[in-house]
């Protein structure tokens, strides 16, 4: 350090030093309050940028519950709607156009205070007959909607959230058979080569049948001719996707089955009291023959259109078809087809489709596929064996019959067979009135527990008394009242109206399913002979032994059969009321593996329909206010 350097820095004397002392106090404080103004300041806009920030996610949460909101809109609608064709409601939304105001500035409250407002829009985006996809615009406001007495909002987010409601098919074609009944097999040789569900109780009665199981699965896809499945469901909790999943399901309980064979032998594999699947309701049959339309659907027989779409919606044209197949000239599907009458089809089939009939559906002998899968069934039910088999057999014949009055199999006119089947149409334990009580399954009066006058009875069942709920002035506002109907009509599927056609149904007896119409070509079109057919009898067995279908009703499926061929359904039997009699060696019920994957299977445009619970396609946050601003305030 140098000397002049340490000069310059000599003391000052004592007024000064005290003067220099104030300045630079000064000095300091004017820098600290400077210092301490510009932090306040920006700790005030740190506060104010966190304040909006959490606004932002409040109004963000308020705009939510405006989607969740519309969403539970369209639930009720959907569910106010026919059951045959539940998005009929949802389309009563939109009435008036493509775009409709679900909620405008609603309140939303916390402990009886206001916290904020939505307001919601509704877009139809595409409708199909099958299907409706909705954009719900939602706006959240804090603490009030725009316009309202209090001022405008301080804050405010919109989201758009992207819907899509759809029919497809149901649950009961994951199973080889299936009653919306109690189900039964009463033989030591019937098999079920996969599942076997019944809503109501399922018993065996101490017999030993097989139930193989089936594992199911969310999806299966085409790769190009070779198929996968995806989704594997572990039903029974082992942890293992051994292909050892699926057995025996009841919405009641499962008893007399400690000598039942294969993977629904075993305990594990028994799934009861596991809730109603609830089957597809074919009492309208208007959507089917929408898309019977669209796909130019047909049934040829030796290169001759037998039926197109819609047989029986013409003036004048015949409401009935006949329908016989040979090896030379099979009947040959392509697509699915609606009768609005009944329907007889026995004999060689070809290609894949379906027949939806208005009325019963007749098979007076067996049904065999000129080109089906190679074998019932996979080799054994592991994903890869079912992988296997589905690559190999996806584009093989496939024949649905779908009925949504009764099935009747062989030679009804046969007092064998009458009597076999009034038997049991009559047998106590095989109820079908409409008295069967809320949960519509009969013989459940005295609820789980199996005591009267306990908590959990069904009172409502056999009563005397047809309980269905009735339309509103409430549905007429939404405009959820179908043609025919006024304030105070029954509403179809409610209650204890099983089949959803708002009417009463007795027991079923022989006289529902005895066909009386003439064979004649003036009432049936198909390939009757041009001088008819004297007697039902004469085109009918009591040896109908192979059907290669999935069948369907919402009521009774008949079939005594006899004689020394097994007797084997090729496919699936889903029905409400089993009145199944055979004589035969043994009796097999092989599930179609091309049912499985639900709306991805190979079958899925072909089958009956049920409404899937709702599914979010997209979300995304708004930049604009559909309801109020083009952009923020």
């Amino acid at each position: 350090m140098s000397s002049h350097a340490t000069e310059g820095l000599r003391p000052l004397r004592a007024n000064a030093r005290r003067g220099s002392a104030l300045v630079t106090s000064l000095v300091v404080m004017v820098g600290l309050a400077g210092l301490l103004s510009a932090v306040a300041m920006s700790s005030v806009i740190e506060i104010q940028e966190t304040r909006l920030e959490v606004d932002q996610v409040r109004s963000g949460y308020v705009a939510q519950a405006g989607s969740e909101a519309a969403i539970n809109m369209i639930n009720q609608a959907a569910s106010a709607g026919s059951l045959t064709d539940p998005l009929s409601g949802v389309r009563a939304l939109f009435a008036a156009g493509d775009t409709v105001t679900a909620f405008a500035g609603t309140a939303l409250q916390s402990g009886g205070t206001q916290v904020g407002a939505y307001s919601v829009r509704l877009v139809r985006l595409n409708e199909t007959p099958t299907a409706i996809t909705i954009a719900i615009d939602s706006s959240g406001y804090l603490p009030i909607a725009p316009g309202g007495a209090g001022g405008e909002p301080s804050n405010w987010s919109s989201e758009r959230t992207t819907v899509r409601l759809a029919m497809a098919p149901s649950e009961v074609f994951n199973f080889a058979y299936f009653l919306n009944n109690w189900g039964w097999f009463y033989g030591d040789s019937i098999t079920a080569a996969g599942n076997a569900r019944s809503n109501g109780q399922f018993d065996a009665a101490n017999f030993r049948p097989t139930v193989t199981g089936q594992p199911m699965y969310d999806l299966v896809e085409d790769n190009g001719g070779s198929i996968s499945l995806s989704g594997y469901k572990d039903d029974n909790g082992d942890g293992l996707f051994d292909g050892n999943d699926g057995g025996i399901y009841s919405g009641w309980d499962i008893v007399n089955v400690a000598r039942v064979r294969g993977n629904g032998g075993q305990t594990r594999n028994q799934h009861d009291f596991d809730g109603q699947v609830d089957m597809p309701n074919l009492n309208d049959l208007s959507m089917y023959e929408q898309i019977a339309i669209a796909r130019n659907a047909t049934v040829r027989i030796g290169g001759v259109v037998q039926a197109a779409g819609v047989v029986g919606d013409g003036p004048g044209e015949r409401q009935n078809l006949y329908l016989v197949g040979t090896a030379a000239n099979p009947i040959v599907l392509d697509g699915p087809i609606v009768v609005r009458g009944d329907v007889i089809i026995h004999g060689r089939v070809t290609g894949q489709g379906a027949i939806y009939a208005g009325g019963n559906i007749y098979c007076p002998n067996s049904i065999q596929y000129v080109n089906g899968p190679s074998t019932p069934r996979p080799a054994n039910t592991t994903q890869a064996a079912t992988e296997a088999w589905l690559s190999a057999n996806w584009n093989r014949d496939f024949l649905g019959l779908f009925a949504k009055e009764n099935i009747v199999i062989g030679d009804h006119t046969n007092s064998t067979w009458r009597t076999h089947v009034g038997n049991w149409m009559a047998h106590a334990m095989n109820g079908s009135a409409e008295d069967a009580g809320a949960d519509k399954i009969p013989n459940t009066r005295n609820g789980v527990d199996g005591i009267r006058g306990t908590a959990d009875d069904d009172v409502l069942e056999g009563d005397g008394v047809f309980t269905i709920e009735r339309y509103t002035a409430e549905h007429q506002a939404l405009g959820l009242i179908p043609a025919g109907s006024a304030i105070g009509s029954p509403i179809p599927g409610t209650g204890e109206d099983i089949d959803g056609d708002g009417v009463f149904d007795a027991r079923k007896t022989l006289a529902d399913v005895t066909l009386t119409k003439p064979l004649n070509t003036t009432l049936w079109a198909g390939n009757m002979p041009s001088g008819g057919i004297s007697q039902f009898r004469n085109i009918a067995s009591m040896n109908a032994a192979r059907f290669d279908a999935v069948f369907y009703t919402n009521q009774s499926f008949c079939w005594t059969v006899l004689g020394s061929t097994p007797a084997q359904i090729n496919g699936a039997l889903i029905c409400r009321n089993e009145n199944v009699v055979y004589g035969t060696p043994s009796l097999s019920f092989n599930h179609d593996a091309r049912l499985l994957g639900g709306p991805a299977g190979k079958a899925a445009d072909l089958l009956p329909r049920a409404l899937q619970p709702i599914e979010v396609l997209r979300w995304t946050p708004l930049d604009n206010d559909p309801n109020r601003y083009r952009v923020q305030p």
